[in-house]
């Protein structure tokens, strides 16, 4: 964050190492680790969680977030050293101070950074406008390793595996069963890789079909790591209304959409129900004293 400028109005990055290829040329998760540590040390967390789930789902690099903690605990750690010399060269003791307590502060994150924490695996349901997106990016960066838990949106994975971008438009034509069952597969294999990584997972998808609610179950069991599944339920009218008012959005989902998946329904679920027509805080909460009560911890809200 210190490497940016505001140049013509424009944010400009800028470092010292331009004159050297060989230097200025790095692996690409690594020089993201800058931002998404200096993020979460400014406690932005929501921002370094965006950032990251950003990157996955163009990048597609599920397998560099084995190495996601190191590369962040050693960007920590470049900010300690830099801040601990730049306060031997401080000739105001007052800016030494603050830079002796921020190379502290850095080499303290350093090694949080480090620390395992149990991966989980958790599932948000629901019908099209039932609000699953929003609780998925309200709960990810409070679980997991920082910064916080990988997303997996069948509505992004869906446009992703077509080779357009998340706010191309899709015909309701191509939404048949062979396609569902491959953006799901997907979802269940990325999740496994997320996993093993010891990186935390939510799954934001429908869910409607219970084949697919045993399936990602199964992933978790064969991870071994917990499950948490939550629905979102909510009356005709909210849904219809929340899909009527949705812009730049991933999903394609209609007020016809919703109309068939509530004809249609859902079977019986046995995930833990939320009132999804709550505020968004709230559900949240309740969804964080679900997730205590299974014994997976999630951090306290900026």
């Amino acid at each position: 964050m210190r490497n940016v400028v505001l140049l013509d109005g424009q944010p400009t990055l800028f470092d010292a190492v331009e004159f050297n290829d060989e230097i200025a040329c790095i692996d690409v998760l690594y020089d993201l680790a800058f931002l998404l540590m200096d993020l979460w040390h400014r406690r932005l967390p929501s921002h370094a969680n965006a950032v990251l789930n950003s990157y996955l789902i163009e990048s597609r690099d599920w397998e560099g977030l084995s190495l996601l903690p190191l590369f962040l605990s050693c960007r920590a750690a470049v900010r300690a050293k830099t801040s601990a010399t730049a306060a031997s060269l401080q000739r105001e003791p007052e800016a030494a101070r603050e830079l002796q307590q921020a190379a502290r502060e850095y080499l303290d994150m350093a090694d949080l950074l480090l620390r395992r924490e149990q991966p989980c695996v958790v599932a948000i349901g629901g019908f099209s406008g039932s609000g699953k997106s929003t609780l998925a990016r309200g709960l990810a960066p409070l679980l997991g390793r920082i910064p916080g838990a990988v997303v997996l949106r069948t509505d992004e994975i869906r446009k992703q595996l077509q080779g357009l971008s998340s706010l191309d438009r899709l015909e309701q034509d191509d939404y048949t069963p062979h396609a569902s069952e491959a953006v799901y597969a997907t979802v269940r294999r990325r999740a496994c890789i997320t996993a093993r990584a010891g990186h935390s997972v939510i799954v934001d998808a429908t869910f409607t079909d219970a084949r697919e609610r045993t399936a990602l179950e199964q992933v978790a069991a064969d991870t071994s790591v917990p499950f948490v599944g939550f629905w979102l339920e909510a009356g005709p009218a909210t849904l219809i209304n929340r899909v009527e008012r949705r812009q730049a959005d991933a999903s394609d989902a209609t007020t016809d959409v919703v109309r068939l998946q509530l004809a249609k329904g859902a079977g019986t679920v046995h995930w833990h129900q939320l009132d999804a027509s709550e505020t968004p805080d709230s559900i949240l909460e309740r969804a964080r004293i679900c997730l205590a009560e299974q014994q997976v911890v999630t951090r306290p809200r900026a």
